[in-house]
Formats: C-alpha cells, structure tokens, sequence
C-alpha cells in the first residue's frame, strides 16, 4: 500500500489545538508523514504541535527552511543547523544561493519564490542539482497572477524532467483549510507536466527517502554517502 508525505507544513507550533485538528484531517486524507517546520530556537523544548501530530500517529520529521541572502549565509547556516533536522529546505532567492544550494548534499529540498531575478529553476542549475525540486500548492492561491505563475511552474517542471530532477508537491499550509489530499497534490503536478507516475512519486517514494536516508545519516555519520551499513561482524560486537 502506498504512503503519502506532505514535507511542508507551518502551523503555530504553540497551538496543540490546531495541530490537532490538522492530524485528524491528514489521517483522513491517508498522510502517513510529515515535515514540520521548527525554527532553530524553537527547537526545545518538545513543541506542543509536534506532540499532537505525533499522538495522531503521524511520522514527523524537523524541517529547517533557510532563506540566505549569500552563498557564505547559507554555508554558515548549514555547519551550524544541519545535523540537528531531518530536512534542510532552501528558498533560493538569489543566484549565488541557488548554485550552491542545488550541488550540496546537506541541502534536501529547493524551492524557489516566486519573486525575484535569481529566482528560477534553470537548466544549468538542473544539471548539477542533487536536491528535489519543491512545489507549493498555497502559491497556486496567493495574489494576483495565477495564469503566470502556472506558466512559469510548468517551465520550470520541464526543466527538472528533462534532467531528471526528483521533484516534490507539498501544500505549505498553517491550517486544516490548506491542506490538500495527497493524490489531489499529485494531479496538480500532473497537470503541470509531471507523468503520472513521477507526480505520484512526488508525494509518496520522494518525500519519505528524504526523511528515511537522513536519519540513516545521522545514525551511521561516519559513512559516506551511498554506503550503508547492512550487518556488523561479530569482531565490531
């Protein structure tokens, strides 16, 4: 059976009650995990939003969004935060960013605003990206444009098909009324350009590789990358 993932949501993370209400409805929509955005300093103690997901029964995952300004921001922002989340994200709003950002194995997800001249997922930033391309349904919705916006995205996912960018859909929402089903995310992606499959893939295998090889990586740090550990000798015993 498939499982679902929605890596970005933002609610108040002092409000149990709406966290609440947000895990009964994912649970209703077949959600299995999540990607919870904590700001650094919020990090402890336990966060009461992060409690009510998790007694829903829901796989929650620490999510960090960074929006440097430069190329030595984001670098800083990475040897300081990285190991304390399971998923780093990086809104790249300016060229120096993006083309660090896409090559670096610490970043998992880029996302780029609709705003901004460094902010577009080109093909030379495609050919050398590592990290999955991030769609958020809230920017469907927000101001005015939308015909543009469409545009730009199905630009931009052609982009990452051709160089086989993993891409994601996520739904950036902070309440029970913005968040989407899984499949209703993933026909979104599909109308924008994604197969089938890969827009499927995009709210299910994706998401959760992210979250399940981060934490391999944090329980196994001495390793590099692609190389797991699969048994132990009775001589490491």
């Amino acid at each position: 059976m498939r499982k679902y993932a929605d890596l970005h949501l933002c609610p108040p993370l002092d409000d149990a009650a709406n966290a609440r209400s947000m895990a009964e409805l994912l649970n209703q929509l077949g959600t299995a995990a999540v990607g919870l955005v904590v700001p650094p300093d919020q990090l402890t103690p336990t966060l009461a939003a992060m409690n009510s997901f998790k007694d829903a029964g829901l796989d929650v995952a620490k999510r960090l969004n960074l929006k440097p300004r430069s190329r030595e921001e984001l670098l800083r922002s990475l040897r300081r935060f990285r190991t304390k989340y399971e998923i780093v994200a990086v809104d790249c709003i300016a060229q120096s960013v993006s083309r660090v950002a896409v090559r670096d194995r610490r970043v998992d997800i880029v996302h780029f605003p609709k705003q901004g001249p460094g902010s577009s997922f080109r093909r030379n930033l495609a050919s050398t990206c590592r990290a999955a391309l991030e769609f958020n349904m809230s920017e469907l919705t927000q101001g005015p444009g939308c015909e543009a916006r469409l545009g730009r995205q199905r630009r931009e996912l052609e982009v990452a098909a051709d160089a086989s960018t993993p891409v994601i859909g996520s739904t950036n929402a902070s309440t029970p009324f913005e968040l989407r089903a899984p499949r209703d995310v993933a026909a979104i992606l599909h109308m924008l350009g994604l197969s089938p499959q890969a827009a499927l893939a995009g709210v299910s295998e994706i998401p959760l590789a992210i979250v399940r090889q981060n934490r391999l990586r944090a329980e196994q740090p001495q390793l590099e990358e692609g190389v797991r550990i699969v048994r132990r000798s009775t001589h490491d015993e």
